[in-house]
């Protein structure tokens, strides 16, 4: 892939630090004295990566090996003290055979010529185009053709087997010192996962808090300060395409939840405690939050018709089963965005998946709303029994709900209605709710093994 780079292009940079004769000092993962890691939950992550560097007193190029392949150009800052950053660059690492070809333009390389008997010859020759064919200048002259093979005295500078970051720098005193690389990346994002068990009661359940962390970035991040930003973080689009995940096993690797703290009064910071490594292609998990307990209750909630079962005469629907949720009162902690996935210990100790929804951010205190599925035993009937068209905006609707419930104990059923415009319930054999101004509901307790009949009669305009 074509990377854009920062402020440099690598053909202006390289051939200019070339001529003024400018050394190269690398470091690498080696030379690192520390990482940290800031991650946020839509695949943006701040790198600070500590590296201790030899310096020569002047200008020079500072190449920083070990970067993330997924580097977002424009976002490094190298610091230092006593230097000064003049030009910088990721770097994209990888070589093929045509790239070093066109990289070796103007260098003296050794070609083997082939002729139609097999027989080999070897030749000193310069690169004058990397073309089909390319061209070479051989003993004063300009020859054209595909040699057998082609044989490099080493890689032009500008090209690496590996991701780097590239920079000019000025260095006011020679010697040993610490830089900070801090950048932007692609590829490292974490999202909550939840593991929620009920009581045998169902009445409350025992939250447990992960956060998976998921790293396809092109880089290892060994033994790296870990924090977690909670919150849509506002980004640019990428126009990198997206990278194949190449994730298989999950680790459980936390003794401690980490810490929580308030960032740029929006965000939640939370801080893992103990250094997280995380492997490019890795997956992993660190606990979040401590395991709290809260209180829940369970509710039957029918699905609404369709608006227009208001403002026509309509057909039967198909019997539905109304969908399974749980209301959780959160407790202190917020909880961010994830997967929550519902367990239920039965009296024997055994345990049963019950199914998983995705949570929203639940702010402290807040309720929030689980959908688990359909309940198998309790199924709704619904008959459109009157309809009268009052005028060319108001119509009238009357609805019957017949609930049948096949299971043992009693079910306690929502019915909801989405009206939309302006409505009013003329009649009801059950005194509704209004929810919001285009929603009414109505709870139903259904018999074990029993049935219940709700009727509504609805006059709608617009």
């Amino acid at each position: 892939m074509k990377r854009r780079l920062a402020l440099i292009t690598t053909a202006a940079f390289v051939p200019l630090l070339a001529a003024a004769g400018f050394a190269d000092t690398v470091v690498t993962p080696a030379d690192r004295g520390g990482l940290a890691l800031t991650v946020t939950q839509n695949d943006t992550a701040l790198v600070r990566d500590h590296r201790t560097a030899t310096f020569e007193r002047g200008s020079q190029v500072l190449v920083v090996e070990g970067v993330a392949r997924a580097a977002r150009d424009g976002s490094a800052m190298l610091s230092g003290g006593g230097l000064v950053v003049h030009e910088q660059g990721f770097l994209p690492g990888g070589v093929d055979a045509a790239g070093l070809l066109a990289a070796s333009v103007g260098r003296d390389v050794t070609v083997v010529w082939r002729d139609a008997v097999g027989a080999e010859r070897e030749e000193r020759a310069r690169v004058v185009a990397a073309g089909q064919p390319p061209l070479f200048q051989v003993a004063g002259k300009v020859v054209a053709g595909e040699p057998a093979r082609i044989l490099y005295d080493s890689l032009p500078p500008e090209l690496r087997t590996a991701p780097a970051y590239r920079a000019a720098v000025t260095v006011e005193q020679g010697g040993k010192r610490g830089v900070e690389l801090s950048y932007l990346t692609s590829g490292l994002s974490w999202q909550a996962d939840y593991v929620a068990e009920l009581t045998p009661a169902g009445d409350k359940l025992s939250l447990s808090a992960w956060a998976t962390l998921v790293n396809v970035s092109g880089a290892d991040f060994p033994a790296a300060k870990l924090q977690l930003l909670a919150g849509d973080v506002g980004t640019v689009a990428n126009d990198a395409p997206p990278r194949a995940m190449r994730m298989e096993k999950v680790l459980m690797a936390a003794t401690m939840a980490p810490t929580r703290e308030t960032a740029g009064g929006v965000y939640h910071l939370y801080t893992v405690a103990q250094p997280v490594s995380l492997g490019d292609g890795e997956r992993k998990q660190v606990a979040l939050v401590a395991p709290q307990n809260l209180t829940v209750s369970r509710q039957l909630i029918l699905d609404p018709l369709p608006g227009q079962a208001w403002r026509d005469r309509a057909a039967d629907p198909e019997p539905q089963h109304p969908q399974a949720v749980l209301r959780l009162k959160n407790g202190n902690e917020p909880l961010p965005s994830g997967t929550i996935r519902v367990f239920q210990r039965a009296r024997d100790g055994g345990a049963t998946f019950l199914g998983e929804d995705q949570l929203g951010d639940v702010p402290a205190g807040a309720e929030a709303r689980v959908t688990l599925g359909r309940a198998f035993d309790v199924t709704a009937r619904r008959v459109q029994t009157d309809f009268n068209r009052v005028s060319a905006e108001i119509t009238e609707a009357q609805w019957q709900v017949r609930l049948a419930n096949a299971g043992d104990t009693p079910a306690q059923v929502v019915v909801r209605e989405s009206l939309g415009g302006d409505w009013l319930v003329l009649d009801e054999s059950a005194p509704h709710k209004k929810e919001n101004a285009f929603t009414a509901t109505w709870t139903v307790e259904v018999p074990a093994r029993g049935e219940q009949v709700l009727s509504y009669r609805v006059r709608v305009k617009g």
